[in-house]
């Protein structure tokens, strides 16, 4: 089966999903706390928009790569849950090595209400095994309701290298942002850009996104979807030639 073909039944399959699902069963994504009650596991991607698979369709360069990169989370308490991270994840069809990155996360409630939330986010990435690269991550993750259907949900961060600093792991900073939209309850359209780069001479590497996607809010504790992102379309030799297509996905235990 062509990928084409591939990708069309895969969205067919969205597209039925949200019309049967119920719409009583479902929680609403833009009113969902990034954390868990105590006990509960997660499998997910990034909680600010969970991507758990990363097809590159960068041009002359479609599916070289593709990134399977789950992140699996366990609430400690109700007020902090515990996770293990990925950046690549499984790499296939023109890595170096198929697995060589992973990451510890941590997310704790800093304060919130029914239209607000905000979270510490911190980690202990490690972005290479070989030559190993560590670094140390914070910032907050947080959610702020505007409206009844409109979420605009933000994860700022600052990246600090620990090892192989020479090598090019220095420091950095990353402003990410998405607007999310409850179109229906199930149906959750959204938009995303952010800025970054690293601190030394930041005016003339940082990159400026863009991104468009769907999710599907197919039950209480399951949610799947997808998007494309434009990782470099505004910013120092800003062009649409360096894309993605991402595959998102949270299932809660």
């Amino acid at each position: 089966m062509s990928f084409k073909k591939a990708f069309g039944a895969v969205l067919a399959a969205f597209c039925a999903v949200s019309a049967f699902a119920a719409p009583a069963q479902a929680e609403q994504w833009t009113r969902k706390s990034f954390l868990m009650p105590k006990g509960s596991f997660e499998l997910t991607g990034d909680p600010a928009r969970p991507v758990m698979m990363d097809i590159n369709a960068s041009r002359n360069s479609f599916l070289e790569p593709v990134k399977i990169n789950p992140h699996l989370y366990w609430a400690v308490t109700d007020d902090l849950s515990l996770g293990i991270s990925h950046r690549d994840g499984l790499c296939m069809n023109g890595c170096a090595k198929p697995y060589n990155d992973a990451g510890f996360d941590l997310m704790y409630y800093l304060t919130g209400s029914p239209k607000f939330e905000l979270d510490l986010h911190a980690g202990i990435p490690i972005s290479s095994f070989d030559p190993f690269r560590l670094g140390i991550q914070g910032g907050v993750l947080g959610r702020v309701n505007l409206g009844n259907i409109t979420a605009f949900v933000f994860d700022p961060s600052v990246y600090i290298g620990v090892t192989n600093r020479r090598l090019g792991n220095g420091q950095g900073i990353d402003l990410p942002f998405w607007f999310y939209f409850q179109a229906t309850d199930v149906v959750v359209p959204f938009v995303g850009s952010g800025v970054g780069g690293p601190f030394d001479d930041f005016g003339n590497h940082f990159n400026l996104p863009l991104e468009g996607g769907i999710l599907f809010d197919v039950a209480r504790d399951v949610d799947i979807g997808f998007s494309m992102r434009f990782h470099n379309l505004v910013g120092p030799d800003g062009n649409a030639d360096a894309r993605s297509l991402f595959f998102l996905g949270r299932f809660r235990f």
